[in-house]
């Protein structure tokens, strides 16, 4: 009986981080601005379930490395596993090693497009599709009464299902309008400087462009740049439209840098997987898949965007 009693007080003893949950996150890439972003959200969304212990891994835009990084989670025995994946055509064996393992994976902000969601495995983002609608939606209304207008579409990584489905929402906007055309899209990486560089050269080629589509406001950042380097003004001689709505793209719009931009939810999205996390944990039921809605940001309404 002592020594059961003493055994008792030994476990209350211990320090509640040996009960905690374990969350292996595996990051793309953690230099990207808004994965960054994304980072940081989950991190101040785990402060407030204090049981749950997370493990932050750099997959450094590495497909093989992010396979590697789920695994070892699945050998250190996580509880749950939340992955923001390199290559959103690269998913199917880091999807396979944790259904085998019986480990809830939760993919965040860009949804695999060879893995099914169910049996385990969870997405919470945003609908990229929608995304490029927006933008382009009205972009399109600020020529509707123009003859033709010439459309550069600016790219994230070509391996990203955002830069796949934000251009096709874009596309589908611009095929309903017969004055606009694509004449150049290229990619910029997800990149300011890229963005800078490949804007600079398309103006130097010398086709005349009257709107540039960006899959991401770095990119678009830095071809205002160029375009205000080549002496050229963005709203007067070229419309330009982001997409993410961070901090720096809402200080772009309030410059006049941007044209329009559409808020991506990091906040949202970045909290949303840490609860469905810490449900998974726990047995309980969670969505196969969450969107998180866009929004259209504009001059006329950016600043509730902005946080204090």
């Amino acid at each position: 009986m002592k020594k059961i009693i003493l055994l008792c007080l030994s476990l209350l003893s211990l320090s509640p981080s040996v009960f905690a949950v374990q969350v292996g996150v595996s990051i793309a890439q953690m230099d990207d601005v808004f994965l960054s972003r994304l980072r940081g959200y989950i991190i101040e969304r785990a402060k407030t379930h204090p049981d749950l212990k997370l493990q932050f891994e750099d997959a450094q835009g590495a497909v093989d490395k992010q396979l590697s990084q789920v695994q070892s989670f699945i050998n250190g025995k996580v509880d749950v596993i939340i992955v923001n994946p390199v290559d959103t055509q690269g998913t199917k064996n880091i999807t396979e090693a944790a259904r085998k393992a019986k480990i809830p994976l939760i993919y965040l902000n860009r949804m695999p497009s060879d893995s099914t969601m169910g049996n385990g495995i969870s997405y919470i983002g945003s609908d990229e599709i929608e995304a490029g609608r927006l933008q382009m939606q009205y972009l399109a209304e600020m020529v509707k009464d123009r003859k033709s207008v010439n459309v550069a579409i600016m790219k994230g990584l070509l391996s990203n299902d955002a830069t796949r489905f934000r251009t096709q929402g874009a596309k589908e906007i611009i095929a309903k309008n017969p004055n606009m055309h694509v004449i150049l899209e290229d990619t910029a990486k997800w990149m300011r400087e890229d963005g800078m560089n490949l804007m600079n050269n398309w103006i130097l080629s010398g086709d005349k462009i009257d709107i540039l589509s960006s899959n991401a406001d770095e990119m678009a950042i830095g071809a205002a740049m160029a375009i205000k380097s080549n002496g050229k003004s963005v709203g007067k001689d070229i419309l330009i439209g982001g997409t993410d709505g961070g901090p720096n793209g809402l200080q772009a719009i309030k410059k006049g840098m941007l044209t329009v931009t559409v808020f991506q939810d990091a906040k949202s999205q970045a909290y949303g997987a840490v609860d469905m996390a810490e449900q998974a944990a726990k047995g309980e039921a969670i969505k196969d898949v969450n969107f998180i809605p866009f929004q259209l940001v504009t001059p006329q309404n950016y600043e509730k965007f902005m946080t204090p």
